[in-house]
């Protein structure tokens, strides 16, 4: 039986290039390829001594490269369908004065960017608690965290928002 590091060794020798060729064509992008690639390879490691068992390993290693982007795929989903987007935000107040309107929406954009500069649990967070109302609890259960870790993204987001308005003075 091989030796695990000696084993990664040779596949990541041997495999290595195509695996992120795979891994590209699968999500097409070559940075998150090559992600792909060492969450594949960290399958095998995290097999440890068992490893050496595998009878195919580069089977293995390119079915747990496929496995690793379908992860990769709905973990992307899952964030971008959390991500702030300014044409999704309902229109300002039509009532206000061209002038506010135009201050207003700058003021919101400035947000949004500042929002999508969170980490995605940060601004899922965020977005559940204070734009769709819901709960600290509601959403630990949601985002399958605790409450603890709830509050602290809130309180991150609020804190990069205080900071992001003092440094420019906008919202």
């Amino acid at each position: 039986m091989k030796m695990i590091g000696s084993l990664l060794s040779e596949m990541f020798r041997l495999h290595h290039r195509d695996l992120v060729r795979f891994a590209t064509r699968l999500v097409g992008d070559r940075d998150d390829g090559e992600e792909i690639a060492q969450d594949a390879y960290m399958n095998i490691a995290g097999r440890g001594t068992q490893a050496g068992a595998i009878v195919h390993p580069k089977t293995y290693l390119f079915t747990a490269a496929r496995n690793a982007a379908v992860d990769f795929t709905a973990r992307r989903r899952v964030e971008w369908s959390y991500r702030v987007d300014i044409d999704t935000v309902d229109d300002i107040a039509s009532e206000a004065d061209p002038l506010t309107t135009f201050e207003q929406k700058q003021q919101l954009a400035r947000l949004v960017v500042a929002l999508n500069e969170l980490p995605a649990a940060c601004r899922r967070a965020f977005i559940l608690n204070k734009i769709e109302g819901r709960g600290h609890q509601e959403i630990a259960l949601s985002l399958g965290i605790s409450v603890s870790m709830v509050e602290k993204h809130i309180m991150r987001a609020l804190r990069h928002a205080r900071n992001l308005r003092r440094e420019d003075g906008s919202f």
